[in-house]
């Protein structure tokens, strides 16, 4: 019986590594067929087709878990997204094999590891580098030494390796993809290669720095682990002049000696075995998985449940977490903590959380409640202050006469008017896109217009500017970016586009009379950009240092790494340049949107009385608790800016509500559309 499985991701390791030997090896060929390919590039997709022609494509991995009937899957998409996917996947009952590392830090790799051993699957780790041939004569010539008392590994880069080009290209260097730098992605396979010969460590001792590149994880690893009996050294570096790989051995009957092309030994007696593939000819080495796949194949066929291979992957990322922490305390530590630093962590948690007053009620449920009853009155403090304005505004409205106003509207301008706005739309997707691209290089105008297109639609039924999570979620969906770094990009957006505002606040009294009631607005206004600023910057991404100890993918910490990381363009003056260019113009295109609109009306108003309205409703719309739609809110900024200017409230009544439909509907029904094609899979722009 053949084995179904699914190719979950196909990026570079998959398409240079997997996908090669489960089309091309002849016994794998007549044992497995891959009847799913997964991947968030639609060009990746098609690359994987080109391998297995029949097997379905899908954007989402966890689409092809729902909807195939599975034996196994093969998890080849970046650490950060391991546990999520092998979870999944052992609930439904799927047997994994999954690329390295297990995980980005310790918690994910031991929920991963629960969830296997509690579902019964058979778990296989991508670690290739043990079916080396290199290793192989390795593991054979030391039995001729001894005792092995040093071992010494190096490995030299002049870089990372890039990413797909149809996703991230720099993932490897995201700490939130990755989880760090070279330490996860070399010294994996080096920490279980060095296991397999040497066991357990005792302690471990490390440095990571970041020397050459202008990454944001380390460039440079040094790793000294005490086996008791031996000591290893293992030196890794991404800041080198050229590729190299060199490691030895000394024990008490000799030393082995190792480096790309060759292993020679020098003992009783001397060998030397060469190899004309050497080990940094690339970094894929895919004839390496064949005999993997063949294991873990026939692992699926006996019901193998060997723990080995999933203990293996926690050791590996134990040890990288314990190697962080190391480098970031300066001190050796035990590679197993002692049960006082297991249980001191936990239990420093269950104080601050079990913090109970007289009543029993715990303190943080307390000040939840308390968060609860503030926001609840300042809610109910705007919408009275909302209700407030517009009884004030509208209280002697002749509504005949708004209904004649709204019937006199001529419908070609409103159409510009419309027209013109969709273009100052787009500009608004060139400034978020400036601040997006630092992230995902690949990331298109398209992804940024119709995420926020979604987003502005979604605000038009949900309250509070809550959009801007189906807009995160868009984006996310389509560039494979964490949520943290997408909603991090919107707050500088907000910022930039801000900044917009306060120039033209800051312009008004050179073009118009200021109005005293535009002047609390304009305070909040500021106020609201100060916030924003101050997180900003206490979330500013500075030069890479080493990585958090562990970086689990849910967590505090996991989201401020992610956040930070959104901000990336924040230390780019070019992007930052080209954000405030658009949104400059989008700034223009919106006055011209407004003036036309007073057109439609047979308003005949200066370009000045354009630009106050535009600030007279974007400032209504500052309120970070606008109802759905921004209902009420913007014409009551419009109709009072309007009458200032001498004109009837009728008449600024309906130029307000052609305003806010112009700008609605046309946006609606694109956001209804760009969502329904989401919905139906996966959208190529």
């Amino acid at each position: 019986m053949r084995l179904r499985g699914a190719l979950l991701g196909a990026g570079n390791i998959a398409l240079r590594g997997h996908a090669p030997q489960w089309a091309e090896d002849p016994v794998l060929r007549e044992a497995v067929d891959i009847v799913a390919v997964t991947d968030l590039s639609p060009s990746n997709l098609e690359a994987a087709r080109a391998f297995f022609p029949g097997a379905a494509a899908y954007a989402r991995a966890e689409e092809a878990l729902e909807r195939e009937a599975l034996d196994f899957c093969d998890v080849c998409t970046p650490p950060f997204s391991h546990r999520g996917l092998v979870e999944e996947a052992a609930r439904r009952g799927v047997h994994v094999i999954c690329e390295k590392p297990l995980a980005p830090g310790l918690p994910d790799a031991e929920s991963i590891s629960e969830a296997v051993r509690r579902s019964a699957i058979v778990f296989e780790a991508c670690h290739q580098y043990h079916f080396s041939p290199q290793w192989q004569a390795v593991k054979r010539l030391l039995l001729g030494l001894g005792r092995i008392y040093l071992a010494e590994y190096e490995v030299h880069r002049t870089e990372a390796n890039e990413g797909n080009p149809h996703w991230s290209p720099a993932w490897r260097t995201d700490r939130a993809f990755a989880g760090g730098g070279i330490l996860v992605d070399h010294g994996a396979h080096i920490f279980y290669q060095l296991r397999s010969v040497l066991g357990d460590p005792r302690t471990v001792q490390a440095t990571v720095r970041t020397l050459q590149h202008n990454y944001r994880v380390e460039d440079t690893a040094l790793v000294v682990l005490d086996f008791g009996a031996c000591l290893a050294q293992v030196r890794l570096t991404w800041a080198a002049r050229r590729r190299q790989i060199r490691f030895r051995f000394v024990g008490e009957r000799g030393e082995l000696v190792g480096d790309d092309e060759s292993v020679r030994i020098h003992a009783d007696t001397s060998q030397e075995i060469r190899f004309a593939d050497g080990m940094s000819r690339n970094s894929s080495h895919s004839e390496w998985y064949s005999p993997l796949f063949l294991r873990f194949t026939e692992r699926v066929r006996r019901q193998d449940l060997d723990p080995a291979p999933l203990d293996e992957a926690v050791y590996v990322t134990r040890l990288i977490s314990r190697a962080y922490e190391s480098s970031l305390e300066g001190r050796t530590l035990p590679f197993i903590s002692s049960p006082a630093e297991e249980l001191e962590a936990p239990a420093e948690a269950l104080v601050a959380s079990l913090g109970a007053g007289p009543d029993g009620e715990r303190a943080d449920s307390r000040a939840a409640v308390e968060r609860r009853r503030r926001v609840r009155v300042l809610r109910a403090g705007v919408a009275a202050a909302l209700l407030g304005a517009g009884a004030w505004t509208f209280h002697d409205m002749g509504w005949a006469h708004l209904g004649s106003a709204l019937m006199a509207a001529h419908p070609g301008w409103i159409a510009l008017a419309a027209a013109v706005n969709l273009a100052a739309v787009g500009f608004q997707a060139v400034r978020w896109l400036a601040l997006v691209r630092p992230l995902s290089p690949l990331a298109t105008l398209a992804q940024a217009f119709k995420s926020l297109v979604v987003g502005f639609a979604v605000s038009t039924v949900v309250p509070a500017r809550a959009g801007e999570l189906a807009r995160m979620n868009f984006l996310g969906r389509r560039t494979g970016l964490p949520p943290a770094s997408i909603f991090s990009s919107i707050v500088l957006d907000h910022l930039v586009n801000a900044t917009g505002l306060l120039l033209g606040l800051a312009l008004l009294p050179f073009v118009a009379h200021v109005p005293l009631w535009i002047r609390p607005g304009a305070a909040f206004a500021l106020a609201l950009f100060t916030v924003g600023a101050m997180l900003v910057y206490a979330l500013w991404p500075l030069d890479a240092g080493p990585p958090p100890a562990s970086l689990p993918v849910k967590g505090v910490g996991a989201f401020l790494a992610s956040a930070r990381q959104g901000l990336a363009a924040a230390n780019r003056p070019s992007a930052l340049g080209l954000s405030l260019g658009a949104s400059l113009v989008s700034w223009a295109l919106e006055v011209n949107v407004t003036a036309i609109a007073m057109r439609a009306v047979g308003l005949h108003l200066p370009l000045s009385a354009a630009f106050l309205v535009l600030l007279a409703v974007n400032l209504a719309l500052a309120f970070p608790f606008a109802p759905p739609g921004n209902l009420g809110t913007l014409e009551v900024g419009a109709t009072l800016a309007l009458v200032g200017f001498g004109v009837a409230k009728e008449q600024a009544l309906a130029f307000g509500l052609i305003y806010h439909v112009l700008q609605m509907v046309p946006i609606g029904i694109l956001g209804i559309l760009f969502a329904g094609r989401a919905a139906d899979g996966p959208v190529t722009a």
